[in-house]
Order: C-alpha cells, then structure tokens, then sequence
C-alpha cells in the first residue's frame, strides 16, 4: 500500500464499503507514525514513537518532561536523520549530568524516577470566569486546526490571558511533550504557567507537568486519583469545565477564587 506522509499525516489507500455491499476504493489522511531513536549527547538512547513533523519541539519538551532540561539555553543543537529514523540532539554539560544521573540510578534500559522537587509557589490563582474563558479559548483553538478530526489529543500552555504554545498530537503525551517544548523553545519558563488538554490526566502526565513547574491544569476530563495525589503534593491544581459552566476542582482547591 503506498503512503504520502505530509505535516503529521499519511495519505492511505482504504476499501469503503456502504449500506449495500458495495466496495469503492478512496485516499484517507490518517495519523502518520514511526520509531525514533533518540540519542542525547552520544550517550542516552531511547525510542520516541511520533509523527515527523515538529521534531525540535517533540524532543526539547521530552527532555524537559524528564527532568534534564531546564531552560531553551541547555538545548545546544538537534539533527535529524528522517530516512533512517535518527535523532540526535546536544545538550549543555548541566543537563547531560542529570541525564547521566539518572540513567545510571535507573533499572536497565529505564531511566530512574526520582522525587520531585516542588518548583511553584502558591502564589498563581485563577477566577473561575477566567478558567471558563480559557477553556474556551483552547476549544476554539482546537476546532479551529485543519487536523483536529485525525490529530484527535491537544496541549497547551497559558499565562491567565492568552495561550502561549500549542502541540498536537495522535498519542497524548506527544501533544503535551510538543506544546511543552513550543514553549521553552520561545525562550519562556513553564514555572507557574497554566497547561491546558482535551484529555484527563494520568500520574505519569502529572509528573512531567510537575517537574516543568506547571501550577494549573485545565483539562477536558477528570484525571485518575493517582494524578490528583501527585498534584495536591506538588500544589498543581487540576479543574476541568463542562457545558453550563459548571467547574470541578480535583487538587489544590486553594488556587481557584
């Protein structure tokens, strides 16, 4: 079956068959996916399974997520090998001795999870009118992408009135690894931003948003109790709206007024 792989998406050859029986055959954009090898500095390896478009973001926001990269300043150079499926990405002497760290007090083949410090304060607070409108700001936003119907996941960072960066994605830690990575690439710090999503959150998508620093979640459905746990230790309050203007607050109930 041939394929034509364009800004996330692949041109595919489907069989549709109707109500009668009938077969026809069409071209159909599906979500394009392949595994990268990652390798940072010569030394850390591992896979990314993604679309090839946005890889920078992808990465720096990976990184970022892991806990190895705290500023766009330590992300030093990145090349891409799209035939062979290689990426290969420099990071400054800093970051590269958390990663040796932490690949090294990590089972085989694992990197190790480690305690997370807390990095926000309580200062961020959100009016509930103001989460609303947020919401719906990133609701249009979403409705408003040529992919939304195939690239069905979306992440976002926030400051209280405008949203930042966005990421896309067909799995949803990729959509949050690239908007994450948008933003630090811009030259802007995740501490205290507000991340938004068209998915609950897990434990482990927590994580990554508490070793950013992200204070606030916005999210479209209810994240799993292991998430709320995590995000009440790390002061990082989850919310999600719904039609009617109804709001619920899962963790650090203290930040919505």
């Amino acid at each position: 079956m041939n394929t034509e792989t364009t800004a996330g998406l692949a041109k595919v050859e489907v069989i549709k068959f109707d109500e009668g029986g009938l077969s026809s055959a069409f071209s159909e954009y599906v979500p394009s996916e392949q595994e990268f090898t990652l390798s940072v500095n010569d030394q850390f390896e591992t896979s990314l399974y993604c679309a090839p478009h946005r890889v920078k973001s992808l990465v720096i926001g990976f990184l970022v997520g892991e806990g190895m990269l705290e500023s766009e300043r330590e992300f030093v150079a990145i090349e891409t090998d799209l035939k062979h499926h290689i990426i290969r990405a420099t990071v400054a002497p800093k970051a590269a001795s958390r990663m040796a760290a932490r690949a090294l007090s990590g089972p085989w083949g694992r990197l190790a999870e480690p305690e997370v410090s807390r990095k926000v304060d309580s200062t961020l607070s959100l009016k509930p009118e103001a989460i609303q409108k947020l919401a719906a700001s990133f609701k249009k936003l979403f409705l408003s992408l040529k992919s939304s119907e195939k690239m069905c996941y979306l992440a976002a960072f926030a400051q209280p009135d405008e949203i930042l960066s966005y990421g896309e994605g067909f799995h949803r830690v990729n959509a949050l690894y690239r908007a994450l990575g948008e933003l630090v690439a811009s030259g802007v710090k995740p501490e205290n931003r507000i991340a938004l999503a068209n998915f609950g959150l897990t434990k482990q998508i927590t994580l990554r948003l508490a070793r950013a620093g992200v204070s606030f979640a916005i999210t479209a459905a209810p994240p799993s109790n292991a998430a709320i746990e995590l995000a009440n230790q790390q002061y990082l309050c989850i919310c999600t709206t719904s039609i009617g203007g109804q709001l619920n607050v899962y963790s650090a109930p203290w930040r919505v007024l």
